[in-house]
């Protein structure tokens, strides 16, 4: 299918991706003053309140909000943020939102569509969660608002430093290891260096020299250090933060619809 061009509908307004967010105006601000806010779909020259943002940009304030309500500085969440949405960008799309599990699997009872035939009259692009998110909120019955769903990527955040990544209810399924043969029970992703406006994020591939571990050993060998680092870290951890990456991008979803509707209303 043609990728349709982008409706108004899917175009939200700094205000919007705040609302959805659960970030205040203020904050959000603050964010595009330091050039931590998500990637505008305008040319960004404008300030916030007159910046444009897709279903990508969403997603990302979504996560600056979860883990700023976890309990970390706005600045260290969305620079945490950042560097999930830049990774997960460069090798998915997208944030994970999860909402095609949908449509697979245990959670969908129809062998086809949850909402029967495809409608007409919407510019349907299962690579925007917006539309998505949209057709299972208002025209099927089996979307659970607020629930944590299988397949769900759930962020592991152990002492305020090691970041790790794993799925909801697939605990089971070890993580694939480039240097060890055993799987991984979480994903070592990055390390939290500081606090407050001097925090870094550091990702683990940056801690080794080289990423060709085959003809490189003493990488090969650092990066089993740092993933034994991180899991221990993790294990043995005094405090865990868990945030729900993926419940985060749908309950945003679910706030930006009933914004709409009550502005409409």
């Amino acid at each position: 299918m043609a990728r349709p061009g982008q409706s108004a509908a899917e175009v939200f307004t700094s205000r919007e991706v705040a609302v959805a967010a659960d970030l205040t105006p203020r904050n959000f601000a603050l964010l595009v003053d330091q050039g931590l806010a998500p990637r505008p779909t305008s040319d960004g020259s404008g300030k916030a309140g007159h910046r444009t943002y897709d279903s990508a940009g969403l997603a990302h304030a979504a996560l600056i909000g979860a883990l700023h309500l976890a309990g970390f500085e706005l600045l260290v969440s969305a620079r945490l943020a950042a560097a999930f949405a830049d990774d997960f960008g460069a090798s998915h799309g997208r944030l994970p939102s999860n909402l095609n599990a949908y449509i697979r699997g245990e959670l969908n009872p129809h062998k086809g569509l949850p909402w029967g035939e495809m409608p007409d009259d919407l510019p349907l692009d299962f690579e925007q969660d917006y539309w998505l998110h949209y057709l299972l909120r208002n025209r099927s019955t089996i979307y659970r608002r607020g629930i944590a769903i299988r397949g769900d990527c759930i962020i592991d955040i152990a002492d305020h430093a090691f970041v790790l990544t794993h799925s909801q209810g697939l605990e089971k399924i070890k993580i694939f290891s480039p240097v060890s043969r055993e799987g991984l029970p979480a994903s070592p992703d990055y390390r939290i260096i500081g606090r407050g406006p001097s925090a870094r994020i550091v990702p683990i591939h940056e801690e080794v020299d080289s990423l060709d571990f085959q003809i490189d050993p003493k990488s090969a060998e650092r990066m089993r250090q740092l993933e034994r680092e991180y899991i221990d870290g993790r294990k043995n951890a005094v405090a865990v933060v868990q945030v729900n990456l993926s419940l985060a991008i749908r309950n945003a979803f679910d706030r930006l619809q009933d914004d709409r509707e009550k502005k409409a209303a």
